[in-house]
């Protein structure tokens, strides 16, 4: 079962144009695509293009996913602060929305909870690593209810699967994040699986 999500992620801002607008909006259309992203801002050393046209090409995105009713995939790094901002703008306060790859710290995504009641924080393998400390502590914090599980495939080898066996993720490794979110909430995998899935759900329609 496969669903599609289209958008253009931060680190291409700089080459947005009516062109790529016109072939988002189109691929919207096929029945399959159910979200509008990844979108958002990116101000890590990672991304090149100028915080003023990320936030320009984030803005026009959020309006026209919301003029289409699609949930949003948001990504951010190091801007959560403009990327509040310009949410509050653009998007009703019950918009369903997935915190796509969340990385940081509980208080970094606090705000964004309590601002949109139907926000879900994505995790991924990167939890499965002790060293990823303030990861952890943010999935012990956030309500189950409040969580969706990915893999940022091909990114994020679960720490269980050895790198001379595997290189890259898959979303069969998405078995291994749920374990290690099981064990942080200390809840059975029943609960977790049962949780999960109704998130993905209210949050996809899938």
């Amino acid at each position: 079962m496969v669903w599609g999500a289209f958008g253009c992620h931060p680190h291409f801002a700089k080459d947005y144009s009516s062109v790529q607008e016109h072939d988002i909006m189109m691929s919207m259309r096929h029945p399959k695509a159910v979200a509008f992203g990844e979108i958002g801002l990116d101000y890590s050393h990672k991304n090149s293009t100028d915080h003023s046209k990320q936030k320009k090409v984030f803005e026009r995105q959020l309006r026209l996913a919301v003029a289409m009713q699609k949930p949003l995939v948001i990504h951010c790094r190091d801007a959560d602060d403009d990327l509040m901002e310009i949410m509050k703008q653009c998007v009703p306060r019950d918009y369903k929305i997935h915190r796509h790859c969340f990385t940081n710290s509980y208080p970094v995504i606090e705000p964004f909870l309590t601002e949109f009641p139907n926000l879900y924080v994505g995790f991924t393998a990167l939890i499965t690593y002790f060293k990823a400390t303030e990861a952890r502590d943010a999935v012990r914090k956030i309500p189950l209810n409040r969580i969706v599980v990915e893999t940022d495939a091909p990114y994020f080898l679960p720490r269980q699967v050895r790198k001379d066996a595997c290189r890259f993720s898959h979303p069969g490794m998405g078995i291994h994040t749920l374990q290690e979110l099981s064990f942080l909430k200390g809840e059975d995998m029943a609960t977790v699986l049962a949780t999960i899935r109704h998130n993905t759900t209210q949050v996809y329609g899938v």
